[in-house]
């Protein structure tokens, strides 16, 4: 059964066939050099690695593979924690695209691997059954949208998004390791399609966030839950946010950087605003459909992927309903990243269009829209650098372009349920849900009671909530307390105060003018005094005496000012 020594690979590569060397230091062994022990270490690491492999496609059933692939992706994964060298982080990755791949003759129920993906690229859609748009997160949605791929490139997609999803809940808990996702994300379009990679990353981005919407329900619409608890959530869940946002950043990063991604870039390139009429163009559009769900999270990430799909009236709008909450110090330092990649070869053919001129200036497409939408960019700008270089570009092109036109009754043109329209209410629900997130944190940090409604029914406003808590009645009252304050400040107070209401009783007036007149009687009396009366006329003397010696001194100080000249 086991064929000779001599015939046999010695497991140790430096022990020769006729056992010499080894007396040699193995990897096995004890060394007192901390280099060697390292060394040592990272290639026990790399066997334990390989063995999984070997394991898996040469003693593992078919009907196992699955069960066996997911004992050992978290595993794999949560070793990334103690941030270990290169080549462990290149050789794990390996290793779950290859036990993650289905086999040959591999029986499985996920849809990723049992249903086909369809070559209809080139029909016309309604030869083809086309998944419904209205909620593309959906694993029918996602066949559709990687139908694109060759039936080579299809070959090298998991079974399952479980490798994503660990990695997902790995860098929720160790948000330090977002430093180097971005790397991870490189290497993973390496080993499998970036049509792929960045599709998983979307949905199980999607199911972290619904996931912590109803944990946050949940705890909300319970009784009996304290305040303390509530404040918990509150910020854990702005904090989850936060992360997805910035998940999205390096998703984006990857994006427009990375070679890997070359094949992404041009699937998606202008896939909205040129889009034609066969079903590979249904499925270009609904790949960014899905991918613009987890770019929504964070607003930069946003305006590059619509500039970069053609998606300039999508931009343009959702620019119009920006929230206040989401213009921050981060944001502007993002955008001027953004300008700073406009300006770059990349985007050169963004420059072009803007000169063109078509007959609907409203498409999706259109440059007047792409005109727009840096106007728009730029109008939210502080007047810095980046602002100085988009002034130029747009004032440039506005020569030639003779833009003029005034582009009004935007919103009459968005048919509601069209493609637009989809993708603006995703963005704007997306960002009304982090602004949610921040202002309940803000409350949450302040000395005011956290908010337990979740419904948009039953949310007060912002501004409601503070006149509540300020103690205002209504918006009335607030305002006619601020313009006293400001009277006040600007001294334009009344010298006499008015009398509301009147006296109902009449002894009370009686007593009031009494106690009027008994005063005025004390003044006359005090007034008619000899002592008053006298410093009465002592005082005007003094006052005519000054006058006289003002009126004569006049010519005296005259010529004193004279004679000092």
């Amino acid at each position: 059964r086991n064929p000779p020594s001599l015939e046999r690979r010695p497991y140790r590569m430096d022990v020769k066939a006729d056992g010499s060397g080894i007396e040699s230091t193995g990897w096995y062994r004890a060394s007192d050099g901390v280099e060697e022990r390292d060394n040592a270490l990272i290639l026990s690491r790399l066997c334990a690695l390989q063995w999984v492999v070997v394991l898996y496609e040469h003693v593992v059933p078919n009907s196992l593979k699955e069960r066996y692939a997911s004992e050992f992706i978290d595993c794999i994964i949560y070793q990334l924690v103690d941030q270990p060298p290169g080549i462990i982080i290149v050789k794990s990755f390996e290793v779950l695209a290859k036990i993650s791949n289905p086999a040959e003759g591999e029986e499985s129920d996920s849809l990723l691997s049992s249903k086909p993906f369809g070559d209809e690229n080139d029909a016309p859609p309604d030869e083809v059954d086309i998944p419904s748009r209205q909620n593309p997160m959906n694993d029918e949605n996602a066949i559709f949208a990687l139908g694109i791929l060759e039936p080579s490139r299809r070959k090298l997609l998991s079974r399952d998004r479980g490798v994503f999803a660990s990695l997902v809940d790995l860098h929720s808990k160790h948000q330090k390791l977002l430093m180097d996702i971005s790397k991870v994300i490189e290497l993973m379009c390496t080993l499998q399609p970036p049509e792929f990679v960045f599709v998983s990353f979307a949905y199980e981005l999607d199911n972290f966030i619904v996931s912590r919407m109803k944990h946050r329900e949940k705890i909300l619409e319970s009784p009996e839950v304290d305040t303390q608890t509530i404040k918990l959530e509150l910020a854990s869940f702005a904090r989850d946010l936060a992360f997805v946002s910035n998940f999205s950043q390096q998703l984006g990063i990857v994006f427009f950087a990375a070679p890997e991604t070359e094949q992404l870039r041009g699937a998606l390139k202008d896939s909205i605003g040129f889009k034609g009429e066969t079903v590979r163009d249904e499925r270009r559009a609904r790949l960014f459909h899905i991918l613009l769900y987890t770019f929504s999270h964070n607003i930069v990430a946003t305006l590059a992927f619509c500039l970069w799909s053609g998606a300039y009236l999508t931009a343009s709008t959702f620019l119009q309903k920006i929230d206040p909450l989401d213009v921050s110090l981060m944001f502007y330092l993002e955008i001027d990243q953004l300008i700073d990649l406009i300006e770059r070869p990349l985007f050169r053919h963004l420059h072009l269009r803007m000169l063109e001129c078509e007959d609907d200036p409203y498409h999706e497409g259109s440059g007047a829209m792409l005109f727009r939408t840096l106007k728009s960019i730029m109008m939210l700008l502080p007047q810095s650098t980046s602002y100085m270089i988009l002034k130029e570009r747009l004032t440039s092109m506005a020569r030639y372009r003779q833009s003029a036109v005034a582009l009004s009754g935007l919103s009459k043109h968005i048919d509601p349920g069209s493609e637009t329209d989809v993708f603006v209410k995703r963005i704007v629900n997306v960002r009304r849900l982090h602004c949610d997130a921040k202002w309940r944190n803000i409350r949450a940090e302040s000395l005011e009671e956290p908010c337990r409604l979740v419904g948009e029914d039953q949310k007060l406003t912002a501004a409601q909530q503070r006149r509540e808590w300020l103690g205002y009645a209504d918006e009335d009252e607030e305002l006619a307390t601020k313009e006293k304050i400001k009277q006040n400040l600007l001294g334009n107070t009344p010298k006499k105060t008015e009398l509301v209401g009147v006296y109902e009783n009449l002894n009370e007036m009686e007593a009031s003018a009494q106690l009027v007149l008994n005063e005025n009687e004390e003044c006359e009396q005090c007034v008619t005094s000899p002592t008053t009366k006298g410093l009465i006329k002592q005082f005007e003397q003094m006052s005519a005496g000054d006058e006289g010696k003002e009126d004569q001194s006049k010519p005296q100080w005259r010529e004193y000012w004279a004679s000092r000249q």
